[in-house]
């Protein structure tokens, strides 16, 4: 039997749900809802990057996001410099800027490679972009400050205001508004406008921050879990442990047979059709409640909105447990 940890990375829930507000009427998940019926009581785990860390990888928890996930991306003292840059279109409104539902975009090879040529001629050599993937790139030379920024997952459908560079973080402001102002004439953003695609408003910056700990080559990965996933952190994290980079499987049976832990992030709601909350109840949280019910799975975790619970075998021995909508279990 194995551990399998699932993690919905994007999952969030707006904050009158967590101050107790009436749960919105919701999709239906059965699978979910049983899964999150029969789990223990929910742990609240905070950032899960860092919780994952101390789970699978320990004695890395005091290095930046930024810099764990450009490992073999950026070389040398620049991972002191590490950033996290997220494309991102921004919506507008009369009094405030907000990050819309789609908000979070993903750039295909090409696109990724001009944005990369067009930011290099305008704001190096002092400042890079390096390629993290679909999902962000990775700023180099910008000196880390106090405070690592918000996971703009955090803010989706929200106004952006409270989550942007407080104002002692001078030189990232002035950076991200001339990015901005790039951005806005930026030829690969016009090329996207026409193909009918969203331009991208901002680099969303986050993730770094000030450590004691120097930067340079990590350790490499015992190996006791395996990381599947789309998020910079997730395919770090596989590098790490000599392994490659992967998308999360499209179902439970995909996962290799030998790792006694294996950890899946999705984007349920900002990644591919097939990631979506439907998609993931009716493919891999049937299969896991199967595994489960079978004594095949040791116990599943389900991380999301803060909070890590945990499923065992004989779960559903819990009979006694009152159903609950599974939107109000991931506010409790």
């Amino acid at each position: 039997m194995r551990r399998v940890t699932l993690i919905l990375s994007d999952l969030y829930l707006p904050e009158e749900a967590e101050r107790g507000a009436a749960i919105p009427v919701t999709r239906d998940l059965p699978n979910l809802e049983w899964l999150l019926r029969f789990a223990g009581r929910p742990a609240h785990i905070g950032d899960w990057r860092p919780w994952l860390l101390a789970q699978t990888v320990p004695g890395l928890e005091n290095r930046s996001v930024a810099s764990i996930s450009a490992y073999q991306r950026i070389a040398g003292r620049d991972l002191e410099s590490a950033w996290l840059a997220t494309p991102v279109a921004l919506e507008a409104r009369l009094d405030h800027v907000r990050l819309p539902d789609r908000g979070l975009l993903r750039l295909d090879e090409s696109g990724r490679e001009r944005c990369r040529e067009e930011f290099a001629r305008v704001f190096g050599p002092q400042f890079e972009l390096h390629d993290g993937g679909e999902r962000a790139f990775f700023l180099s030379g910008l000196p880390a400050t106090g405070g690592p920024g918000v996971d703009p997952a955090r803010i989706i459908g929200a106004e952006i205001g409270p989550a942007l560079p407080r104002r002692e973080a001078g030189e990232m402001r002035r950076l991200w508004a001339e990015i901005e102002m790039w951005l806005q004439a930026a030829s690969f953003n016009a090329d996207r406008a026409r193909a009918g695609k969203p331009r991208v408003s901002a680099l969303w910056l986050w993730g770094g921050r000030r450590t004691a700990t120097p930067a340079g080559l990590v350790e490499t990965n015992p190996g006791h879990a395996v990381f599947y996933g789309g998020d910079p952190m997730i395919a770090a994290l596989s590098r790490l442990g000599g392994g490659r980079a992967s998308g999360a499987p499209k179902q439970l049976a995909d996962l290799g047979p030998d790792a006694p832990h294996a950890v899946i992030e999705f984007a349920a709601l900002t990644g591919e059709p097939r990631e979506s909350l439907e998609a993931l109840d009716a493919s891999w949280l049937s299969s896991v409640k199967s595994a489960l019910m079978a004594g095949d799975i040791r116990e599943v975790e389900v991380v999301a909105n803060d909070r890590c619970f945990r499923i065992g075998v004989r779960a559903q021995w819990r009979f006694w447990r009152r159903r609950q909508p599974w939107l109000a279990r991931l506010g409790s």
